[in-house]
C-alpha cells in the first residue's frame, strides 16, 4: 500500500493511492480524481479516466490567458476524470468542482491495512453557505476507490441544491463493441440544453424499460447499452434505481480487452445519509459542436466519451434540503478489474453481491470484483476520524 503527496503542474498538487493491483490519483483543483488505473490480462496498466485534450494545467481559469476559449467556465477548464459536484452543476455560485479543496490528513487504516486521505472545502458565499468534507480509501487487494462526502449547512437558512458523482469514460477502455449496463429499472433521455451545440440519437421524454430499448429520434429503438461507431450524436440518460435494491450500479464492459468498470452506491438510507435514487449515462460520439469540445463551435468534435454516475435529479434540479447545522452523507465506490472468461464479454445477465465482493454472472461463467460493497471499512474509519475531531 502506498500514498504520498505530489506537486503535477505548478501550483498544483494530488494524492497518490495505490495496491498492489489498482491506484488512484486525486487532484486537489476540484479535488477531480485523474487517475483510476488497473492492469489489462497482458500486464497494460491503464487509466479508466478521460482527461480531454483541452484540460487546464493552470492555476485557474481566469488567470489563464486563454480564458475565453474555456468561456470563463472553472468546470471545463477542470474537465474530464471523476468527480463530485454540489450543490448545482450549472456554475451558479460556489461549487465543489471550481474550487481548490485542502488535504487535511492522509494515512494509513489499521484494522485492514488500506490508505486513506480526508480533504474539505467551504463555501463562505451569501445564501450559499456549507462544508463539504471528503474520505476516500482503497484496501489491500481490492481494484476500488471507496469515497464518502458529508455535506454540512453552515449557513443559517436551509441549503437546497443536488448532489451527483461522475466518471468521464473514454479509449482504451471505451470503444466500439463495448457494453453498458445498471440496475435502473426504466430510463428516459434528455433534449440538449441551451449551453449544448449537437445531436440527439435518442428520442428525449419518452420512457423506456431497457436500455437495448431505447427509442430514436428517426422512428424505431437502438441498443443504448452498445457503443457503436462514432455517430456524431449527444445523448444524456437517466434511469431509476429500484427502491429495494441493496445497491445501485453502472458498468462498463469491454470485452476485447476484458475489462469492467463499476460505480456502485448503497441504496438504503439512514436519518443522516443520502442517497443517489438515479443512475445517469452521457454517450458523446463525437457528437458535442460547442468549444471546447470542438476547437471552435460548430467545428469538428474531438472527444468521444461515455460519462456514467448517479445523482439526486435532473441537471439544474435543487431537490436536496438540509437544514441549517444539518450533515449528510454520501457514499460511492469505482472499481476497475480484468476478467479471464470470454464469455462475460458477450454481456452478463445478473450482479450478486457476495461476503467478500461483487459477482458478474451469465449462465455458468462469471466475473468477480472484490469489493466492500456494504462499506464497513469506510464507515469505520469515518467514524474514527469525526470522533476524534469532536473529542
Amino acid at each position: 500500500m502506498d500514498i504520498r503527496r505530489l506537486s503535477l503542474w505548478e501550483g498544483r498538487y494530488a494524492t497518490y493511492m495505490s495496491n498492489d493491483i489498482f491506484s488512484a490519483l486525486i487532484e486537489d483543483q476540484g479535488e477531480v480524481v485523474l487517475e483510476l488505473t488497473s492492469r489489462t490480462l497482458s500486464g497494460a496498466r491503464i487509466n479508466a479516466l478521460s482527461l480531454p485534450y483541452f484540460r487546464g494545467t493552470g492555476a485557474g481559469v481566469l488567470s489563464d490567458p486563454n480564458s475565453e476559449w474555456w468561456q470563463g467556465n472553472e468546470a471545463l477548464y477542470q474537465a474530464g476524470g471523476a468527480y463530485f459536484t454540489f450543490p448545482c452543476q450549472s456554475g451558479e455560485g460556489i461549487n465543489s468542482t471550481d474550487t481548490c479543496w485542502s488535504v487535511r490528513r492522509y494515512g494509513t487504516e489499521e484494522e485492514h491495512g488500506g490508505v486513506w486521505r480526508l480533504s474539505e472545502m467551504k463555501s463562505r458565499e451569501e445564501g450559499n453557505r456549507y462544508r463539504l468534507e471528503k474520505v476516500d480509501m482503497l484496501l489491500p487487494s481490492q481494484p476500488v476507490l471507496y469515497t464518502a462526502v458529508r455535506i454540512t449547512n453552515t449557513g443559517d437558512t436551509v441549503l437546497s441544491g443536488s448532489a451527483s458523482w461522475h466518471c468521464m469514460l473514454s479509449s482504451p477502455l471505451l470503444e466500439t463493441g463495448s457494453l453498458i449496463s445498471s440496475n435502473a429499472k426504466y430510463y428516459t433521455a434528455y433534449a440538449l440544453s441551451r449551453r449544448e451545440s449537437g445531436i440527439n440519437r435518442f428520442m428525449p421524454g419518452r420512457v423506456f424499460e431497457e436500455l437495448r430499448h431505447a427509442p430514436l429520434v428517426r422512428g424505431g429503438t437502438a441498443d443504448a447499452g452498445y457503443v457503436p461507431p462514432p455517430t456524431g450524436t449527444y445523448d444524456y440518460l437517466i434511469g431509476k434505481i429500484p427502491d429495494k435494491e441493496h445497491l445501485g450500479w453502472v458498468v462498463l464492459n469491454n470485452p476485447k480487452c476484458q475489462l469492467l468498470f463499476c460505480m456502485f452506491t448503497p441504496h438504503s438510507s439512514s436519518e443522516d445519509s443520502l442517497i443517489f435514487p438515479n443512475v445517469d449515462i452521457t454517450e458523446n460520439y463525437l457528437g458535442r459542436m460547442d468549444a471546447p469540445w470542438a476547437l471552435f463551435d460548430g467545428a469538428t468534435p474531438e472527444i468521444r466519451s461515455v460519462t456514467c454516475g448517479f445523482n439526486t435529479g435532473p441537471k439544474g434540479t435543487r431537490n436536496i434540503s438540509i437544514q441549517p447545522g444539518e450533515t449528510r452523507t454520501v457514499c460511492f465506490a469505482s472499481g476497475f478489474v480484468s476478467y479471464d472468461n470470454p464469455r462475460i464479454g458477450q454481456g452478463f445477465y445478473s450482479v450478486e453481491p457476495t461476503q467478500d465482493g461483487l459477482v458478474f454472472k451469465r449462465t455458468k461463467s462469471w466475473a468477480f470484483l472484490p469489493a466492500d460493497h456494504h462499506f464497513r471499512a469506510l464507515k469505520a474509519q469515518m467514524k474514527h476520524l469525526f470522533s476524534e475531531e469532536s473529542a
